[in-house]
């Protein structure tokens, strides 16, 4: 087996770690460029829908100052920067109206998340009357008094804080185990682990480096599950009905769910019992030639 292997040293031993050192290094690098254009994206004007909702969902002021931007035409800027009135009812056909000022003026029996963290959103957006009416207001609302607003309230969570704040972490551990693997080669390269026959140098060097190799394949399975999420979070801003089924009712939480865990299981579990097959394999024969060493001495002695 490899272990034994690196246990043992050797060229096979030097190339196996060699080989995972720069598929790593190979991997880290396929995947930063997609880290960096998801965390570069993410100020897109879906993003920034999803900030104009939260801050409707956790912020009482915010409602307010909605409602007087859109009511008052001295702002000068009433409906789409026009000193126009704004149609509160939303006419949804065979006589069906949705008074949206009606519903950001309501109290905390529809507003329930008053001062609550992004995840808010989840649970705010499922209300249909909610995400119609910001739906709707979205379209008109001037977007430089939404970031006014978000820049003298810093403590307001926004949608694109909450992805910014996962792109980034993924961004950087990408980076960090990219140049980790980086390193690590070089450190393998000046070692005397390929020129030295006997095997010590690599045994040696396999005491730290490996450790080292396997703590960078924890890391990069870190990011693919943050840069996952990253991902997950995006692709919500970019729909406007991904909370028509509930948070768990979209397609990328059923994909999740469905497929990729189905699918990633079977190789988690494969693997570790491939591996402790192996090891009791070793251990086996071990014990084997052990018995045959006990053996042979016994006949030795009998002869003697």
């Amino acid at each position: 087996s490899i272990l034994k292997k690196m246990v043992s040293g050797g060229k096979a031993a030097y190339e196996d770690v060699e080989g995972l050192t720069v598929s790593l290094g190979v991997i880290y690098a396929l995947m930063l460029p997609t880290a960096l254009n998801l965390q570069n994206v993410g100020f897109d004007d879906g993003v920034q829908s999803k900030n104009f909702m939260l801050m409707l969902c956790t912020q009482p002021d915010f409602r307010s100052y909605v409602v007087e931007t859109m009511t008052d035409p001295s702002t000068g800027d009433v409906g789409t920067y026009a000193p126009e009135a704004f149609d509160w009812n939303l006419t949804l056909g065979r006589g069906r109206v949705l008074n949206t000022k009606t519903i950001l003026e309501s109290d905390s029996s529809v507003w329930k998340w008053d001062g609550g963290h992004p995840e808010a959103l989840y649970k705010c957006g499922e209300v249909k009357e909610i995400a119609a009416t910001a739906r709707a207001v979205y379209e008109h609302f001037p977007k430089w008094r939404s970031d006014a607003f978000a820049l003298m309230n810093p403590k307001v969570p926004l949608w694109s804080d909450h992805l910014s704040a996962m792109t980034s972490f993924g961004m950087c551990i990408f980076m960090s185990g990219l140049l980790g693997s980086l390193e690590i080669y070089i450190s393998l390269c000046l070692s005397s682990g390929r020129e030295d026959e006997s095997g010590k140098g690599l045994e040696r060097w396999n005491s730290l480096g490996f450790p080292l190799l396997c703590l960078n394949l924890l890391f990069l399975m870190g990011a693919i599950m943050v840069l996952m999420f990253a991902n997950d979070a995006y692709s919500e801003s970019q729909d406007p009905f991904f909370l028509r089924s509930g948070r768990m009712g979209s397609y990328p939480k059923i994909a999740l769910v469905g497929v990729m865990l189905p699918i990633k299981l079977p190789f988690i579990i494969g693997s570790i019992l491939a591996q402790l097959r192996s090891c009791r394999s070793v251990l086996d024969n071990n014990g084997t030639s052990e018995e045959i060493e006990e053996s042979q001495a016994e006949v030795a002695t009998v002869d003697c």
